[in-house]
């Protein structure tokens, strides 16, 4: 019984989250945590200020990755005009806007193309995460 856990254990292990980190222009991205079936992935933004990219239906694919839609949320003084938070955080901006992340390939590891928006508006300005594992 016990080589049967070990052997289910075994076949459905995948990189762990935290083994995922690009690095950017502003700095590493890593893939944070996963909560509600999405990936959240943290960064500094375009404005300096610590930020999360959140990835619904992305948790747990490792080999499957496409473009994908999402949204950010930042640390810095926003103007949107409502707040927004992650379910069950503290957390809650009015620096925040959609995204969509396209990867270069399918499966872990690769590299990325984040566009970013602020508030409602259609995501416009880009930046590239460039994978370091091998």
């Amino acid at each position: 019984m016990r080589l049967a856990s070990v052997l289910t254990a075994a076949l459905f292990a995948f990189p762990a989250t935290a083994d995922e980190v690009w690095t950017s222009m502003m700095g590493d991205i890593v893939y944070a945590a996963e909560e509600n079936g999405a990936a959240i992935f943290t960064f500094t933004n375009l404005d300096a200020y610590p930020a999360r990219l959140v990835i619904p239906g992305l948790a747990g694919n490792y080999s499957n990755r496409s473009t994908h839609e999402a949204f950010w949320l930042g640390g810095g003084s926003g103007t949107c005009p409502a707040f927004m938070a992650i379910a069950g955080d503290d957390y809650s901006t009015t620096d925040w806007g959609r995204a969509v992340i396209a990867f270069d390939k399918p499966a872990f590891p690769t590299s990325f193309t984040v566009t970013i928006g602020w508030c409602f508006e259609e995501p416009r300005e880009s930046f590239r995460g460039e994978t370091t594992a091998k």
